[in-house]
C-alpha cells in the first residue's frame, strides 16, 4: 500500500467519525545509515516492525513508509494514544542489536492529533502533525508532543519556499522510493545541519 491508497483510507475513517493518530520517525536515520552501514538500517526496520507488532494493542493500527510511520484507531482518543506513544518512545529507546561488530541503537519522536478536534480535513491534520514532528526533534528528539491545533498553525504553504522543478522532482523521489515529503525534507534538513556541524 503506498501512501495515497492508506491516505484515502483516513479519508473514509474521516467520515465514520473521529479518530487519533500519532506521526513517528526514526530520529537520525540516514547518519545509522552512514555510520553502521545500509544492512544496519535495514535490520532497524525490521526491529521496529517486530516491536509494533509485539507491542501495540489490537486496536492499534500502524502503517510504516521508510523510516516514518503513522498508528491510529477510531477506538482511541488523542489524550489514550499519547500515553500509548510514550510507552512505545520508551520502549525503542531501550533497544539495541549487534551489526557488523558494533551496537546500534535508536529513537524515535513524534506527534500526535485527532481529527476533527486538530483539523478540520485529514490533509490538514497531516500537515499538523508533520509540523508537529518538527518541532519534537528541534525539541531534542526522542519526545513525542502535541501536534498543534489548525486554528494556532502559522505554517507557510511549502509552495512559497520551493521552486516547482524542485517540489516536482520531490514528488518524484517520494514516488520512486514510497516515502513521505515530510520525511525525505527531514532527512535533507539532518545532512545540512550535519554538514555545518549543527
Amino acid at each position: 500500500m503506498n501512501f495515497d491508497e492508506w491516505k484515502n483510507r483516513l479519508e473514509q475513517l474521516a467520515k465514520e467519525g473521529p479518530f487519533a493518530i500519532a506521526d513517528m520517525d526514526i530520529d537520525k536515520f540516514a547518519a545509522i545509515n552512514s555510520e553502521f552501514g545500509r544492512d544496519c538500517g535495514d535490520r532497524v526496520f525490521e526491529i521496529l516492525d517486530r516491536t509494533l507488532k509485539e507491542n501495540l494493542p489490537d486496536k492499534l493500527s500502524y502503517v510504516r513508509f521508510g523510516d516514518e510511520l503513522f498508528v491510529y484507531s477510531d477506538e482511541y482518543t488523542l489524550e489514550t494514544l499519547f500515553m500509548e506513544m510514550q510507552d512505545l518512545k520508551h520502549t525503542i529507546a531501550n533497544l539495541s542489536f549487534e551489526c557488523k561488530g558494533k551496537t546500534v541503537r535508536f529513537t524515535v519522536s513524534g506527534s500526535v492529533g485527532e481529527y476533527p478536534r486538530n483539523a478540520s480535513t485529514v490533509e490538514k491534520l497531516l500537515n499538523l502533525l508533520s509540523e508537529g514532528m518538527r518541532k519534537a526533534k528541534m525539541g531534542g528528539r526522542g519526545q513525542v508532543i502535541f501536534a498543534p491545533l489548525e486554528r494556532e498553525s502559522k505554517m507557510v504553504l511549502k509552495s512559497n519556499y520551493y521552486l516547482k522543478s524542485q517540489l516536482d522532482g520531490l514528488a518524484k523521489l517520494t514516488a520512486l522510493l514510497n516515502r513521505t515529503e515530510s520525511s525525505l525534507l527531514r532527512e535533507a534538513l539532518d545532512d545540512l545541519l550535519r554538514k555545518y556541524r549543527l
